[in-house]
């Protein structure tokens, strides 16, 4: 039995974190003994990990005390002999990780690129840091993974990488009247229109232009509903422009859900006005429930593989993007669960596709 240390679950319900608990679900635990930091006691999904029979092990979440936080890992590695260390980020700055493991000679140390750009503001050290991270990963890493091309290409630079997908749980999101229903007579939301914003409020996901949007949605059509499913550092700057415009009762704030699939059932279409993305989770799920997408011209073209993804160029005016939204709208909903089978996004396809990897390494 094979001991893998998972990285990359924090205590956030994101994209990174549903993908690593999809994994680990469909992991055959008679070979595969799974391993998850906690970070002060909390960890997303804690517990659907506890009852699959997950491991947890805890680790300071910040590195500001360095010396503390090697130790830290170092103790880890040494006490457990891992066989694989499986590291899934949105920045190549942190893979001090995948050098701790080499030093304790962890054999498989695996990076796997989520985004296709830096996830906030940086300035001129976090830029140098980066430089020097992409030139020595060579060093540590000994597989590299990609949730697209344009992830890859932007985080491994001249490192050859395997694509794997983004799998879900195809059937959980097929579109479900019931679920439509159950989740608009919770929220109170009437029969018209729901526009829906599913994500971290944080800036790549440009949730300040999303409410911009939501705005001019409401008043070329004032029965139209909008929703933020997710939370982060802006939401409070999100809700302040919605309370100063007196739109309370038109947007609604779902915060963090572990429902997004019944979401995609009560929604009519989903926004994504992204500063830069590199295969959104979200718009794997939304595809699954037939759901048609208003994306922003930055996501990447693959994630379109069932056509019901409209691409807008960010400097178009939102007047541009309400009217696309609402024309979508009212689309008839459709099964497309067979063209994401056969696009590689069942999770059972990436189980699979992860597993053979691990067990051709020597």
């Amino acid at each position: 039995m094979k001991k893998v240390l998972f990285i990359g679950m924090t205590t956030n319900y994101g994209g990174v974190e549903t993908y690593i608990l999809n994994l680990f679900l469909n992991l055959d635990k008679t070979k595969y003994e799974c391993y998850f930091p906690k970070f002060n006691g909390k960890v997303a999904y804690y517990d659907v990990l506890r009852r699959e029979g997950a491991q947890f092990v805890e680790l300071p979440f910040s590195r500001r005390n360095y010396i503390k936080y090697r130790k830290s890992w170092m103790d880890l590695l040494s006490k457990f002999k891992f066989d694989v260390i499986y590291f899934n980020t949105c920045d190549i700055v942190s893979i001090d990780k995948l050098k701790f493991a080499k030093k304790k000679n962890v054999p498989i140390r695996i990076i796997h690129a989520h985004s296709s750009g830096i996830q906030q503001e940086v300035n001129i050290f976090h830029k140098i840091s980066e430089k020097i991270s992409r030139r020595n990963l060579g060093k540590y890493a000994t597989c590299y993974f990609a949730c697209s091309q344009s992830a890859g290409d932007w985080m491994f630079d001249k490192h050859s990488y395997q694509v794997i997908h983004n799998g879900i749980d195809l059937p959980k999101y097929k579109f479900d009247v019931k679920k439509r229903n159950d989740v608009r007579s919770q929220y109170e939301i009437n029969e018209g229109k729901l526009v829906g914003y599913v994500g971290r409020l944080q800036l790549p996901k440009n949730p300040v232009f999303a409410e911009k949007i939501a705005e001019e949605v409401i008043k070329l059509d004032s029965d139209t509903m909008f929703v933020f499913v997710g939370d982060g550092e802006l939401a409070d700057q999100v809700k302040s422009i919605v309370k100063e415009n007196n739109l309370e009762d038109k947007i609604i704030f779902a915060g963090a859900v572990d429902n997004v699939n019944e979401w995609m059932s009560a929604l009519d279409c989903l926004v994504m006005p992204s500063l830069f993305e590199g295969l959104p989770f979200v718009l794997v799920e939304s595809q699954a429930a037939g759901l048609p997408c208003v994306v922003s011209s930055t996501v990447s073209k693959e994630a379109d593989f069932t056509g019901l993804l409209q691409f807008i160029d960010l400097d178009s005016s939102e007047k541009v993007w309400a009217e696309t939204i609402l024309k979508t709208c009212g689309n008839e909903r459709k099964d497309y669960l067979g063209k994401l089978v056969a696009a590689g996004y069942s999770i059972e396809n990436t189980a699979k596709e992860v597993c053979e990897i691990i067990e051709s390494v020597e």
